[in-house]
């Protein structure tokens, strides 16, 4: 127990295999031998086999049993539609290619949705061999009605699995942090702090990096369709965001001095409020938060930023501001995205980034369906791949007349990956399993002949050990297990011989190479090569972005939309995809990086443009001008850096945001656009350091050098507006 408790140390992949053998076992003994109906017995075995070794359900209980009963109702259509297909081998290859695709591709709908994929795949394969027998499909639907519906019982009292964390408590937790973080960071910043901020900021970057979607379990991702998935995974990323945030707000002032006033300390103390409301509400301890006290924060901030520009401010104090507000926005978007988590209604006036808050779940599962269907969708391409792998391996067991051409298909379904690297080393593996576990059950099956009772008796407890397998010591030894598995199964239901072994390896080595020559020919690259290009296309489309917005802002034309945002959600799904496949040792680009600013550019970008929907030029055409220059070249810079991905070339645009400044009285007739032109101007700020930053992500280490080499010297930006920098005053 302790040697295993190592590997395993929940036990949970041994107590996973335990209700799967025991919802098996009852079903198939019961229909074999208690009932003597060897189909509906075998039907029975593979749907708790499909829906508990094949498949991952997960959630809380409730909801793992209403992914059962939906999975039975699929399974139902299944196999209804594979038996009556079976007429004929193209028949059954058009099906097979049809649902394979279908059923593939509705793992948009989430990990939940995903994690069945592979075991539904199955209840069409069973029953699209010969014989064509129509008149079992009553047996057919009975055995696996009764199977999974054993299973779903096991899943709630046999060593029921623990319900996985609610992703609402993770980001609560981290709401907290930061929470603390803000209120005496705004404390500090007003001029009444003691300093004490230092370690609330790195146990609020610490919370916020906890956030991040490849440090949460699968099983924990709120990553389907629904209201309130979307609403916690924007609220984590409003964490985030205020997190970063607050963080180049403590940073922006000179050294000595304080740059924000009460209205900035105000600001940020009710970012804090309403990061604590947020995380009491999400854990169920007190009301929906409310936006008020923000808004109410915002307008008297807002009027403080026009006695900053009237008076000349510095620019560290106006970038400073442009960072409060940005905090604040955050916050708000946060605060909305809690009260649809929570299930408060949504408010008359809901930003337009935020549309899913008052969305109809159809319009929801529409939209996501609709975004992933483009070749660019690593969705897409997963369902095309696995369902040419399987079309194609079912017409080679009809043209070539397989015996137990089931084994071909299992094989190929389970063995197939997104990439043809680790395609082939799954093969090898699965190939050497196979073998090992076919000489044992061939000897096995020599040794004992027709003895059904020990293959009865032996069944279970081998049953355990070959499930448990795959999970805990890999591809190898869960073939070598599965193996030994069937060939017992097989053996009570019919007569067979040592040979069946043999059938079975020769199955998986024909399945397994059809999976690898298709992966080889349909995106062979996987989430590896697709999130190059993916990445090129979301810079290329935030530089476009970058203009657009700006051109908006400074009342050069109509707003006109980008693919900006689907092309951020496709990023998201293909750098997952990536990290669960293998990757060569070295430097590798830092993904999550350049993932990080297209977020960035996408979210604020949005922000401005429902801050100032309709905007008209502003009284300074010089100003207007010299920032869409400044737009312009910012844009070059991501266009370059789009270029650069996947080529080993480090972007070398420095674009420098510089216009001139704007007297004083000019400014006082004028207010309200002069926020508008310095809330540009400080965007364009912000996406030229984050500019900088994809270099950095793109620039993989260089060999080892004797003297490292000097680090280059930091663009500077020239002040907006306001009277011109003082000596020695930052710029």
């Amino acid at each position: 127990m302790a040697w295993l408790r190592r590997r395993d140390p929940s036990l949970a992949a041994v107590r996973r295999a335990g209700r799967v053998t025991v919802a098996a076992c009852v079903a198939f003994y019961t229909c074999r031998y208690l009932v003597d109906d060897p189909i509906t017995a075998v039907y029975a075995l593979f749907a708790a086999v499909a829906l508990g070794g094949l498949s991952d359900v997960t959630g809380q209980p409730a909801e793992r049993t209403r992914t059962y009963a939906g999975s039975l109702v699929v399974a139902g259509v299944l196999v209804t539609l594979g038996t009556l297909l079976a007429m004929s081998t193209w028949t059954a290859v058009l099906g097979m290619l049809a649902v394979g695709l279908v059923v593939a591709y509705a793992g948009v709908g989430g990990p939940r949705v995903a994690g069945v994929v592979n075991g539904l795949q199955l209840f069409y394969v069973l029953p699209c061999f010969p014989p064509y027998a129509p008149d079992t499909l009553d047996q057919r639907l009975l055995g696996v009605g009764l199977g999974i519906t054993l299973l779903a019982v096991a899943d709630r009292v046999l060593w029921p699995a623990p319900a996985p964390a609610d992703p609402a408590v993770r980001v609560a937790d981290a709401a907290g942090r930061v929470a603390a973080y803000a209120q005496v960071l705004g404390r500090e910043l007003g001029g009444g702090g003691d300093g004490g901020s230092a370690a609330l900021r790195a146990a609020a970057a610490d919370a916020a990096e906890s956030l991040r979607l490849s440090t949460v379990p699968i099983a924990e991702r709120p990553l389907g369709p629904g209201v309130r998935d979307r609403c916690l995974i924007r609220a984590a990323a409003a964490v985030r965001v205020i997190t970063g945030r607050l963080g180049a707000l403590a940073d922006a002032g000179p050294a000595g001095g304080q740059h924000t006033s009460a209205a900035t300390a105000q600001l940020l103390d009710a970012v804090g409020g309403a990061l604590a409301e947020s995380r009491e509400a999400l854990l169920g301890s007190g009301p929906p938060p409310s936006t008020d006290r923000i808004v109410a924060a915002l307008a008297a901030h807002r009027e403080r930023r026009r006695d900053q520009l009237l008076d000349g401010a510095e620019p560290s104090t106006l970038r400073a501001g442009v960072s409060a507000v940005a905090v604040a926005e955050a916050a708000r978007s946060l605060v909305l995205t809690v009260r649809g988590a929570v299930g408060a209604p949504a408010p008359a006036d809901v930003p337009e980034e935020l549309w899913f808050l008052t969305a109809s779940t159809g319009r929801l599962w529409w939209q996501r369906l609709c975004t992933h269907l483009t070749p660019r969708s690593v969705y897409l391409q997963n369902a095309v791949r696995l369902a040419l792998g399987l079309a194609v391996a079912r017409s080679v067991v009809g043209v070539l007349d397989l015996s137990h051409g089931f084994w071909v298909l299992l094989a190929t379904l389970s063995l197939m990956r997104t990439s043809a690297v680790a395609g082939r080393s799954v093969l090898v593996r699965a190939v050497a399993g196979t073998a090992v576990g076919a000489l044992v059950s061939g000897a096995v099956l020599f040794l004992v002949g027709g003895d059904v009772v020990i293959y009865a008796w032996a069944l279970p407890a081998l049953m355990v050990v070959g499930l448990a397998a795959g999970p805990l010591f890999g591809v190898a030894a869960g073939q070598a297990g599965f193996t030994v598995v069937v060939a017992l199964l097989f053996a009570q239901v019919g007569p067979t011989d040592w040979r069946l072994a043999e059938v079975r390896l020769e199955d998986v080595f024909v399945g397994g190479l059809v999976g690898i020559l298709i992966g080889a020919a349909v995106w062979p690259r996987g989430g590896n090569g697709e999130l190059t290009r993916a990445a090129g296309e979301s810079l290329r489309a935030g530089a476009a972005e970058v203009v657009a917005v700006v051109d908006q802002l400074t009342g050069a034309g109509p707003a006109h939309r980008t693919p900006l945002g689907r092309l951020a959600a496709l990023l998201d799904q293909t750098y997952a995809q990536y990290r669960s496949e293998p990757t060569r040792p070295g430097p590798r680009v830092d993904w999550l990086a350049v993932l990080g600013v297209v977020h960035r550019i996408d979210d604020y970008s949005r922000t401005l443009r429902s801050r100032y929907p309709a905007a008209a030029p502003p009284p300074w055409p010089r100003l207007a001008a010299q920032l869409r220059t400044a737009a312009a070249d910012v844009a070059a810079g991501y266009r370059e850096a789009a270029a650069a991905v996947g080529v080993g070339r480090v972007p070398t645009a420095r674009p420098v945001v510089r216009v001139d400044p704007v007297p004083r009285d000019a400014l006082a007739a004028a207010p309200d656009d002069a926020l508008r032109m310095l809330d540009t101007w400080g965007w364009l700020l912000t996406m030229a350091d984050d500019l900088a930053g994809v270099g950095r992500a793109l620039s993989l280490p260089p060999p080892a050098r004797r003297h490292p080499p000097r680090a280059p010297r930091r663009p500077h930006a020239v002040r907006i507006l306001g009277r011109p920098p003082a000596a020695g005053s930052p710029r």
